[in-house]
């Protein structure tokens, strides 16, 4: 699957970016530094390039949370959109993949509550639990093809909230805060999400090392 054309307008049309740039980029890396500062300016092939660096991994990642290709490249072509519009509002605390990332799981959120999309795994808060100990089985069981199927069908079902914070971190492997941020919540709250979501998959998959 390819990323999203980024020269399609989508159903808004791109416009143009909205109020003066921020000049701090400090938390920004220097590579993407000069790029960020000129696609803040309003040149859309600097955007382009910024974008192009990371579109396949958020792609997939989008894939990941939303379980429809369809519905990812949708989240994907209105968080372009809406991250030209609202570029000069980029603060340069973060990477620009990590802010770009926030703005695409909010979209893909919008358009799963507007499908009603819902989850059918059942969890409760027994996170505590004595959970089956993995330790030393079989490399080729990590590396089968049907225990990799069973890792992405548990993982689609998921609470959302759960679901984004494992693909974040032992997927796509963001950081603890890099992750935080990009969900716009506090650390804290990630690690309890994280947890909760490797607990579910555990029990999901105990099945495999009995």
């Amino acid at each position: 699957m390819k990323a999203p054309c980024l020269d399609s307008p989508g159903d808004g049309g791109w416009g143009s970016p909205v109020n003066p740039p921020h000049k701090n980029l400090s938390g920004v890396p220097g590579a993407e530094r000069t790029l960020v500062a000129s696609a803040q300016a309003g040149d859309r092939t600097a955007f382009d390039q910024l974008v192009q660096r990371d579109s396949t991994r958020l792609l997939r990642l989008l894939v990941r949370i939303t379980r429809s290709p369809e519905a990812a490249e949708d989240a994907m072509q209105d968080a372009l959109v809406r991250a030209w519009r609202n570029l000069p509002r980029f603060n340069g605390q973060s990477s620009f993949f990590t802010w770009l990332t926030r703005i695409a799981i909010n979209e893909a959120y919008r358009l799963m509550k507007q499908s009603q999309a819902k989850t059918t795994l059942p969890l409760d808060d027994a996170v505590g639990e004595r959970i089956a100990n993995w330790g030393g089985r079989p490399e080729e069981i990590f590396e089968s093809r049907e225990f990799l199927g069973a890792i992405d069908s548990a993982l689609g079902r998921l609470p959302l909230d759960y679901r984004q914070a494992v693909v974040l971190r032992d997927v796509e492997g963001l950081s603890t805060r890099e992750a935080a941020e990009a969900l716009g919540i506090e650390e804290r709250a990630l690690k309890s999400r994280l947890h909760r979501g490797r607990m579910a998959l555990r029990r999901e998959l105990d099945s495999f090392f009995e």
